[in-house]
Formats: C-alpha cells, sequence, structure tokens
C-alpha cells in the first residue's frame, strides 16, 4: 500500500501554493458566470504576470502557475479590477460555489442567495477552505439539486432532503458541519463517514430521503443551447483562453461557465454548431464527448510539483492512444492521487524510479501491482484487456 499524503489547503487568489514551477493560486467565477471580457482579462494576467498556463480544476476554479513574490500582487490586482473576486481574503477562501451551465431561473435565484451569503456572513469564518457547495451539480460538501419541479439539498453518499426553503436548508447544514466536525474534517464526506448522514439531516432539522440517481453526459459539445470545450488534462494557454472568448462572442451570449469536468462551457449558442465545433478544435479544444483524451487523468507532474516522481502528462498523453479500458486511467505523481480524488479503473502511481498500480481504486488504495517499470505497467494493462 503507497503511503496516503495528506493534501493541503486549496489555494486561492491571495493564499498562494508554491510549487516546483512558481506560485500557483486559483481564480474562482462568480455564480453567474465569466464575461468574456473577464477571460480576456484573466489570459493577460496569466501571460503578463505567470506562465500563461490556465488550468481547470475539478472545482470549476481557474489554476494559474508560474506567479512570483515580485508578481503576485500585480496579478491579484488585474484579476480584481477584472471583477472576478472578493477583496477581502477570508470571504475569497469561503467563495466555493459551482452552478451547472444548466441550471434554470429558480436554481439561479438560490445560487445568487448563496454566493450572497458566503460573501457576508462572518460566522463562516471556521468553515474550511476545501469546502465547497454546488447548485444543480451533485458534486460538493452541500449541493442543491432541482429533481423535476422539486428543490433538494443533497450531502455526499446519495442522500438529501426535499425543501420549499433550500437557502436556508443549506445554511442549516453548513453550521450543522460546524458544530459537528472536528479540527481534522475538512470535507463534509468526512463528517458523514463518522456520524452518519442522517445525524447531519436531524441537526439541521430535515427529512432525509435517498436522492433518485442521474446519469450526467460529459459537458463536451453541444447541447441544450450551448456547446462545451473540453481540455485535454484540464489544461489551456493565454492564447486558447482568449480565442474562448471570442467564441462566446462570435457565437454565444458572450458568457463562459467553468465546470467540474474541467470544460469551458458557451452559453446560448443555439442550434447552429459547425461553425464553433470547427473554430474550437483549431484553438485546441477537444469538441468531441467521447474523445479518448477526456478518460486519461494526470497531476501536474514532474517538473511542475516538487512531491511527483514522473512527468505524468507526457505519460498521460502517450498512453492516450492505447487505453482500452472502461472508465478513466489514471497517471499520478505520487500517492496524493490530485487528478482523481475520488478514484479511476486504473491508476499508475509514480514511485521514485518505478509505478504501482491500482484498479478500481484511488492513488493511496492498495496496489495490485509493485514496482513496475512503464513498460510493464502498459503490459500488465495488456493483459487485463484494458490497453490495446
Amino acid at each position: 500500500m503507497s503511503a496516503a499524503i495528506t493534501r493541503g489547503w486549496c489555494p486561492s487568489l491571495f493564499e498562494p501554493m508554491a510549487a516546483r514551477d512558481g506560485l500557483l493560486v486559483r481564480v474562482k467565477p462568480r455564480v453567474e458566470g465569466v464575461k468574456a471580457t473577464q477571460l480576456r482579462e484573466l489570459a493577460d494576467a496569466a501571460a503578463a504576470y505567470g506562465s500563461g498556463q490556465i488550468e481547470l480544476t475539478n472545482r470549476g476554479n481557474f489554476q494559474l502557475r508560474g506567479l512570483s513574490d515580485k508578481t503576485l500582487a500585480a496579478f491579484s490586482g488585474a484579476v480584481l479590477s477584472a471583477g472576478l473576486a472578493s477583496a477581502d481574503p477570508a470571504v475569497e477562501r469561503r467563495r466555493n460555489i459551482l452552478v451547472s451551465p444548466f441550471a434554470g431561473p429558480a436554481a439561479m435565484t438560490v445560487a445568487r442567495q448563496l454566493e450572497a451569503w458566503l460573501e457576508s456572513d462572518d460566522g463562516l469564518h471556521a468553515l474550511p477552505g476545501k469546502f465547497g457547495f454546488a447548485v444543480d451539480e451533485a458534486a460538493a460538501d452541500i449541493s442543491v439539486l432541482q429533481v423535476q419541479e422539486q428543490m433538494m439539498v443533497a450531502l455526499p453518499g446519495g442522500y438529501a432532503a426535499a425543501t420549499p426553503d433550500p437557502v436556508a436548508a443549506v445554511k442549516a447544514l453548513t453550521h450543522a458541519f460546524l458544530g459537528l466536525a472536528d479540527a481534522s474534517m475538512a470535507r463534509m464526506a468526512a463528517l458523514v463517514a463518522a456520524r452518519g448522514t442522517g445525524a447531519l439531516f436531524a441537526a439541521a432539522g430535515l427529512s432525509m430521503v435517498v436522492l433518485p440517481p442521474s446519469d450526467t453526459p460529459p459537458p463536451i459539445g453541444p447541447m441544450r443551447g450551448a456547446f462545451g470545450l473540453g481540455l485535454a488534462f484540464g489544461i489551456q494557454d493565454a492564447v486558447m483562453l482568449r480565442g474562448a472568448a471570442g467564441l462566446a462572442e462570435r457565437f454565444g451570449k458572450g458568457c463562459l461557465r467553468t465546470t467540474r469536468a474541467r470544460s469551458l462551457v458557451v452559453v446560448g449558442t443555439g442550434d447552429g454548431v459547425r461553425g464553433i465545433r470547427a473554430a474550437a478544435r483549431a484553438l485546441g479544444y477537444i469538441t468531441e464527448p467521447g474523445d479518448i483524451r477526456l478518460r486519461i487523468a494526470a497531476c501536474a507532474g514532474l517538473p511542475a510539483c516538487p512531491q511527483a516522481f514522473s512527468d505524468t502528462r507526457a505519460v498521460g498523453a502517450g498512453l492516450a492512444a492505447h487505453w482500452a479500458g472502461p472508465g478513466v486511467l489514471h497517471v499520478s505523481g505520487c500517492a496524493k492521487g490530485c487528478a482523481a480524488p475520488g478514484g479511476a479503473a486504473v491508476t499508475l502511481v509514480a514511485r521514485i524510479q518505478n509505478y504501482d498500480v491500482v484498479q478500481n481504486g484511488r492513488a493511496h488504495d492498495t496496489p495490485v501491482a509493485h514496482g513496475l517499470s512503464l513498460d510493464e505497467a502498459v503490459e500488465w494493462m495488456r493483459e487485463k484487456r484494458l490497453c490495446r
């Protein structure tokens, strides 16, 4: 079993994280999405003050690399000027809310109210920086979902509460977390594992029901009046991001949204997608939901991350043409497993000179094969009919 490494905090605009390639910060979109003009300003700032590389995280945030002590203040100023952050570091730390590109009017009203609450309630100062909320997305510590005509508030594990006042329910569950969690619990899932989902709903005065299953297709390509732009490994550069802003103005309503699938969604494209598909491909975006690159996960790896033992993205790119298994192939630079924290069909966990292989698990789970070279790991996958 690989030794699990405790993940650090989630960086924000004012709390950078040191990496091997410089300082790393995250910029969190507002619930209304990101305007094309804001996207250009972010791209310009990334190129001027950082490496020009802009990643999308599985929280729907922009992650900027290559900043330094000398450029951080200027970058932060540009982001604040663009209206993409709160000036209060404490507010920015807890302003973690992801909204589906397809959220309807009722859900958007909830999202606006939640964002205003997160920005104004000083009683949330103890909320961990990793704690997140979602609207019309079932992938957060607390999620608000519209199921047919009913609003539901969900916790990790597939349980929810139907409520006519989802904002009040979210507040009650948040304060239940703050009252019950100990210092080691940065996420709701940890508290649920320790106390049970029922205890959380009871503490919030809510009745628990089983959440109906749902199957959401990848937000890539044409979708219900929108168009999703996919990214291999969630990476784009400033040129691509400026191009995405242009797509939003040419083919949509001048606004984009980010997703937990690490894609950008151009809102309001209508039915004519041929032009935007060709233009997006020319920029380097993935436009087909079945593209194999969307099923290869890799962290920053070498040379960017000081904890990594492998150039994970180069390895992942090389394996993309060979992966034939169901689900995701994850190449992890260490046992943290940042690129696929929920696990994957197969995870190659880099060690000092070789790889461990984890099947249907997370990077720190018990491996099914130890100390393999990359060629041996590929051969192992071929024997399991997971690689061509």
